[in-house]
């Protein structure tokens, strides 16, 4: 099987050079891998970093996919899943806080499954700081209830899945926005896939900031806002089986 690794990046341009290289470095030789790196609408000079390191490593396994305007998070990833070839896609954040190794980690467990086109592995964070895990706890104590299915580490990096799951769940009614780890993990979990954690573990971030949970103050946003979707799915979900 072959993995498409999508790369959300919004002015990330500090961190392009090092997810390159490493990449790079645990690729190796293998060649069932891409890369696709999303410039997902940044405004610095990401777009001229993509192409400078680009040209410079000469590595056909490492795509640039360009999204011209932002219009979130899950926007992006899903652009770059539209762009990929693999049997099994995955995506993981471009902050360098948690190593790129962790795909293939996860990439190579899915493997090893009797069937693993029904397998979902997801990471499960490890060494974080006792409030960044308190709020954690709490959105997925509240969407395990209002979604009456018992939901873990749910923004926990990387998400990996074969592409009939993608097919089925991704490619109509997915969010654009950070809600999309929530929604693909409800999906696996509703629909009786084998669901698979790794340990990944933290370092600090070198470059730029935290799109969805650095400070207080974007923690609290990007809590509003998946509050916000918890519910409007629960409501859906309720519809569609009314």
């Amino acid at each position: 099987m072959k993995l498409s690794i999508v790369i959300p990046c919004y002015n990330e341009s500090g961190n392009i050079p090092l997810i390159i290289s490493r990449f790079q470095e645990v690729l190796g030789t293998r060649q069932d891998v891409e890369v696709l790196l999303v410039n997902n609408g940044s405004k610095d000079n990401s777009q001229e970093v993509f192409e400078r390191e680009l040209k410079r490593v000469q590595d056909n396994r490492l795509r640039l996919v360009k999204v011209e305007v932002n219009q979130g998070y899950g926007f992006g990833i899903l652009s770059g899943l539209k762009e990929a070839t693999g049997d099994i896609l995955a995506w993981t954040h471009a902050d360098m806080q948690t190593d790129p190794k962790d795909v293939l980690t996860g990439f190579d467990l899915l493997q090893q499954q009797p069937n693993p086109f029904r397998v979902f592995v997801k990471g499960k964070r490890k060494n974080r700081r006792w409030i960044e895990a308190f709020f954690t706890w709490g959105m997925q104590v509240l969407s395990s209830i209002v979604l009456k299915t018992s939901l873990d580490d749910i923004n926990a990096q990387p998400k990996i899945f074969s592409r009939d799951f993608y097919n089925k769940f991704l490619t109509q009614e997915a969010p654009y926005d950070f809600s999309l780890d929530l929604y693909v993990l409800y999906q696996a979990k509703k629909n009786g896939y084998t669901i698979l954690e790794i340990p990944v573990f933290f370092n600090k971030r070198i470059y730029g900031e935290a799109k969805g949970g650095g400070s207080f103050k974007t923690r609290i946003k990007l809590i509003k806002r998946t509050w916000k979707y918890i519910f409007e799915l629960a409501k859906k979900l309720k519809k569609t089986d009314s």
